[in-house]
Parts: structure tokens; sequence; C-alpha cells
């Protein structure tokens, strides 16, 4: 057996500071999708997605001591598999049950079968069972979802729902534009962090990886969110989307460090 990883009490507290809580004002509560709630839309619009290590040709580590270091010490964000990651080994320490998923991305990958590449959790509190995923740079719910077939979930102006299907098992809708499209499939297999190596190096070294070609940063806010693609920003709210393009290096720098509390 492979030693797992738990946060101490200062390690905790140094975590609700990182996404913008005092421990204090939840150390108390019950371990509730309420709780659960706020601290996914917190780690939501605190912590960024972003691809800059691969950019930099520094290898990902999976390891859970340098999750925290890089995410909470260094105040850095990352992919799927580190920022689910580490949610995995903070929420396992304030008590929840939770479970390690692997998953298919579906957007982007046209009429094929996507590999699969995202790392999510299932996350077992005392009023039942919820999706938590932080890891998804693009439009994608801010709160965890219901472990629920069928049901209809409504946030922030954005509409999913789970549905069982024979090949997929587990399959995510987003209502986007009068259609049900697919975002994401899983199963409740359980994984271990060394699943995700082969699915992270793919990411990392592979010439068909998106995450190797352009800067690539996003962040979710109370009423959108923001996005780096290449030398190109967006801030997006509702309907409402500004786009500012051809940004210099000078001008990147100053973004990163406003809007995603990175310093590049």
């Amino acid at each position: 057996r492979c030693a797992i990883m738990t946060l101490n009490q200062e390690q905790i507290m140094n975590y609700f500071t990182r996404i913008g809580l005092n421990y204090d004002d939840y150390k108390c509560h019950k371990l509730d999708g309420q709780l659960l709630a706020k601290l996914c839309f917190a780690h939501n619009i605190s912590i960024p997605f972003e691809n800059l290590d691969i950019l930099n040709h520094k290898m990902i580590s999976l390891d859970g001591s340098i999750l925290y270091d890089k995410i909470i010490t260094k105040h850095r964000g990352g992919l799927c598999f580190e920022l689910n990651g580490l949610s995995e080994i903070f929420l396992r320490s304030l008590g929840f049950g939770v479970k390690d998923l692997s998953s298919r991305f579906f957007r982007d990958a046209g009429d094929d079968i996507p590999m699969q590449r995202h790392r999510l959790l299932k996350v077992e509190a005392v009023d039942g069972t919820y999706i938590w995923d932080i890891g998804i740079g693009q439009r994608s719910p801010k709160y965890p979802l219901r472990l629920a077939e069928g049901l209809v979930q409504k946030q922030c102006g954005e509409v999913y729902k789970l549905e069982k299907e024979a090949f997929y098992d587990w399959v995510l809708y987003e209502y986007y534009k009068e259609q049900w499209l697919r975002i994401l499939s899983f199963t409740e297999q359980q994984q271990i962090a060394a699943d995700f190596i082969p699915a992270c190096t793919w990411c990392e070294l592979h010439p068909d990886s998106p995450f190797r070609i352009h800067r690539m940063l996003a962040i979710k806010t109370i009423d959108g969110r923001k996005s780096i693609d290449g030398n190109t920003f967006k801030i997006i709210k509702g309907q409402q989307i500004d786009v500012f393009e051809n940004l210099t290096e000078d001008e990147l720098k100053v973004i990163c460090k406003e809007h995603f509390g990175l310093w590049l």
C-alpha cells in the first residue's frame, strides 16, 4: 500500500487562506453539500487552470506534497490532474469520503470517442453523493453536482444533468444553445494518483496535446470567467465577451498578475 497524504491543521488553514476563506468560519460546519459548494466555488474563483509548466518543459508531479507546495505555497494553478488531485487530499483531510475518477472529455473530440485524460472526484457528504471538478478551464459547473441520474441542476445561469449510458456509464450534459451537449463521461471505478500519470504525460509530451501549443489560463468569476489563449485575453460576463488580442508579453504579465494571481 502506498502512503496516503493527509494535511495537518496548519496546512488546512493555509489552504483555506489560499481559496479566500477563513478556516475558523468553517471548522465546525457539518460535512454536507452546502459546505462542499462553498469550498468548490472558492476554489474556482481563486485557483486558475494553467499549463505554464508544460510550456516551460517542466514535468508535472502528482505527488501530494509537491502539489501543495506549487498550488498553496507558491500560489500557482495547474491542470485537472493537479487541481482535483490536491482537492482530493484537502477534502479527505476535512473528513469527506473521496474517490478519484477518470474521465473522457468530449469538447473538441468531434465524432471520435475521446481518451480518458481528465481527473475528477466523487465526494460523499452527509446529505448525498456529489461530483467535484475544478479542473476544466472552459465553461463548466462552478459548484459540485449531485450524482443523480436525470436530475436537472441549475447554477449560475447554466443547466446540467447526469445520465447513464451503456458504453460511457455516467455522462455529464450541459444545456447550451437549446440542445443538450456532452461535456464528459466517467465510471465510478476508483483510481489512484499513479493511474493519471500516463494521461498527464500525454498532455505534456504528445504532439496532439492541446496543452503544448500556447499559453492557456482560465479562472471562473462570480458572473463568468476569464481566460488567456496565446496572446488573447477574454473576460466573459454572462453573454458579454470582452476580447483583447495581440497582447505583448509585458501586457500579459500584468494581466496574469492582476487577474490570475500569477507571476510569469
